[in-house]
Parts: structure tokens; C-alpha cells; sequence
């Protein structure tokens, strides 16, 4: 059984993210956090000990989409967690390791995308 830590963000897809930057700073009066470099827009923001990613990306359809909507959970052991998905063969997308730690994706029985990650 994966053992889940906390809560660490959720992700929502933004068309145009300097349109959505904009809400969530003007509106909701949110300060963006530090965001690795990615080679897609969009910005990262603190909501109390928990993130909201704001992710600039085109729709992918079928299949298992890292960029899209989802939320990320933070597991206590990642190489367990990979370990009980392969046991029960449920599919998954892993990430190259990488400063924002490890991560893999997997969709639970609604296709709903759901992160494990593990911060390095």
C-alpha cells in the first residue's frame, strides 16, 4: 500500500498564462513562488503550506497528461510506491529525476490524474 505524506499542490491547465497569472494575483491576491524553469509557461503559487500550479499547455487527449489538471501527493517512500503500482499493474508515467525531485503520474478509476512525488 503507498503510504501518502501530505498533500503537496494541484495543477490546473491555463490557455493563457499571463491572463491567469493576473486572476490569481489581482484577484485572489496570491504571491508566486519560486517555479524551476520549465519549457512550458505558467507560474507556481503558496497557498499555505500547500501549492496551486498554474500550467500553460494544449490538451492532450487519451492517455496519461503530466501538464494537465491533477493533484500531487506526497509519498513517504517512492520507490514503494512505484513498487505496489507495478504489483497491482496499474499504469504510470515516470519523470527523469530532476530538482523538483521525483515524480510519476497514474490515473485513478475516472481518469482523473493523480502525481506521487517524493521532493529530493
Amino acid at each position: 500500500m503507498i503510504k501518502v505524506r501530505a498533500f503537496s499542490h494541484t495543477a490546473v491547465r491555463v490557455s493563457d498564462a499571463e491572463r491567469a497569472k493576473s486572476f490569481y494575483e489581482n484577484v485572489l491576491g496570491l504571491k508566486q513562488i519560486r517555479r524551476p524553469n520549465f519549457r512550458f509557461g505558467g507560474a507556481w503559487y503558496g497557498v499555505g503550506g500547500n501549492q496551486i500550479h498554474l500550467i500553460s499547455s494544449e490538451k492532450r487527449e487519451g492517455g496519461i497528461d503530466p501538464l494537465g489538471p491533477h493533484i500531487a501527493l506526497e509519498v513517504e517512500d517512492f520507490d514503494e510506491a512505484k513498487r505496489t503500482l507495478e504489483e497491482q499493474g496499474i499504469e504510470y508515467l515516470e519523470a527523469p529525476s530532476n530538482m523538483a525531485g521525483r515524480q510519476l503520474w497514474l490515473l485513478d478509476p475516472d481518469g482523473n490524474t493523480i502525481e506521487l512525488r517524493k521532493e529530493s
